[in-house]
């Protein structure tokens, strides 16, 4: 669950079996940076997307991906490197996520990907990294963005690796 600040709210949801997962720090600004030479990017489609979902998050969430992928305006963009797909990311007037990636070692290109595609859809870069997704936190600083606040992921257990992906936003996750 995605859970503002409010400590009266969160006793509540903790006093329900939530517990605490992790921070959600939200960066916003004019990005600086280039894409990685080595990657390429291609249309996405759901069934990518999920089958990266189902090793990242544990389950696969086809009907998320449908439906962001018939989204007008949503970019949704697989990432290869040398012929093999690394990750994923969507990109809706300058927010980006969902986004995953499959190695930690490609993490940094596929973000970096990211945020200069959403740096071409709006003039403001905004996205959402888990306090655990230690290199989510270092691009976004390193692309110039900055903290603008912070929230909470509350959850009953662990799920998925957390530390290789990019929420979407409260509503979908």
């Amino acid at each position: 669950m995605w859970a503002s600040i409010d400590p009266t709210a969160i006793a509540t949801y903790l006093k329900f079996g939530m517990l605490p997962g992790s921070q959600l720090f939200a960066f916003a600004g004019a990005p600086r940076g280039q894409r990685s030479a080595d990657l390429e990017t291609a249309a996405l489609t759901p069934d990518l997307a999920s089958s990266i979902d189902r090793t990242i998050r544990g389950v696969p969430r086809r009907v998320d991906h449908e439906w962001w992928t018939s989204k007008a305006g949503v970019l949704g963009r697989s990432v290869t490197k040398r012929g093999k797909t690394v990750g994923y990311y969507y990109v809706d007037k300058g927010q980006i996520g969902p986004a995953a990636w499959l190695d930690a070692e490609d993490g940094a290109a596929v973000l970096t990907h990211a945020i200069r595609d959403a740096a071409t859809t709006a003039a403001e870069v905004k996205i959402v990294v888990p306090g655990m997704n230690h290199l989510g936190l270092e691009t976004a600083l390193g692309s110039g963005l900055q903290l603008v606040r912070s929230s909470h992921l509350l959850w009953t257990e662990p799920f998925g690796r957390m530390e290789q992906y990019i929420p979407s936003g409260p509503l979908l996750f």
